[in-house]
């Protein structure tokens, strides 16, 4: 395990029987290696660089700069987090705490806590990110099936019905080795497209419509339909 310390500047002119950084540090690296920094910006520049597996926070009172360091690691590079500040604003904190990845020891740490909370840590980001990688997999699946809904209704202009409509889009999608969610992203996109054409040129020559020619209709999705199967979209 490689762990990063981050001991914001005040933190460090506390001295404190028990909470001393040099102790953390030897605590950690039984654990392996171990990196010292008091710069947001070095830690940043750091976890760029470099992959760790644990960062632990360090602070007297939990400010905005220091949220907003573990808020744009958490968008760049997940890892395990432990915070612990003395004191702390309660919105703030719950909004920190929301994700489920962090883990917040208020007041003193003590070092010889420091090997359990560091175990409690690693089974609260594992199971967070379990949880998020459920709720991403059921978004897609349903994103998946209004995509489906809506390119089924694309084909059933043609005059299938919704069963054979699936069955067309089913074979396309296995013809093409892709999936069924884009397949019909597929289709929705080149019927898109042609509708905006279609709206484009009308636009551009008003005297077709005034001429009498028909709107865009289950003619030019006929057409949408064969451009489909011939270019593989």
């Amino acid at each position: 395990m490689r762990s990063l310390i981050f001991c914001d500047t005040g933190f460090s002119a506390v001295p404190v029987v028990d909470c001393d950084i040099a102790q953390y540090q030897a605590c950690l690296s039984a654990f392996g290696p171990v990196t010292v920094l008091t710069s947001a910006t070095k830690i940043e520049q750091r976890l760029q660089q470099q992959h760790f597996d644990t960062l632990l926070v360090l602070t007297d009172s939990l400010q905005n700069h220091i949220l907003g360091l573990i808020q744009r690691i958490l968008a760049n590079k997940p890892l395990v987090i432990i915070v612990n500040a003395k004191t702390w604003q309660q919105t703030e904190l719950t909004h920190l705490l929301d994700c489920g990845r962090i883990t917040f020891i208020p007041e003193m740490l003590t070092v010889n806590r420091l090997t359990s909370v560091v175990s409690l840590a690693q089974a609260r980001f594992s199971a967070a990110n379990k949880t998020i990688a459920e709720f991403k997999k059921l978004d897609e699946e349903i994103r998946g099936i209004k995509l489906l809904s809506q390119a089924k209704l694309i084909v059933m202009q043609q005059g299938f019905d919704e069963t054979k409509a699936h069955q067309i889009i089913q074979q396309q999608a296995m013809q093409k080795g892709v999936t069924l969610a884009q397949m019909s992203a597929q289709i929705i996109a080149v019927v898109s497209r042609s509708t905006a054409s279609t709206t484009q040129a009308k636009q551009d020559n008003p005297a077709v419509s005034k001429s009498g020619a028909p709107h865009y209709s289950a003619a030019a999705t006929n057409a949408d339909m064969s451009d489909i199967q011939r270019k593989g979209c």
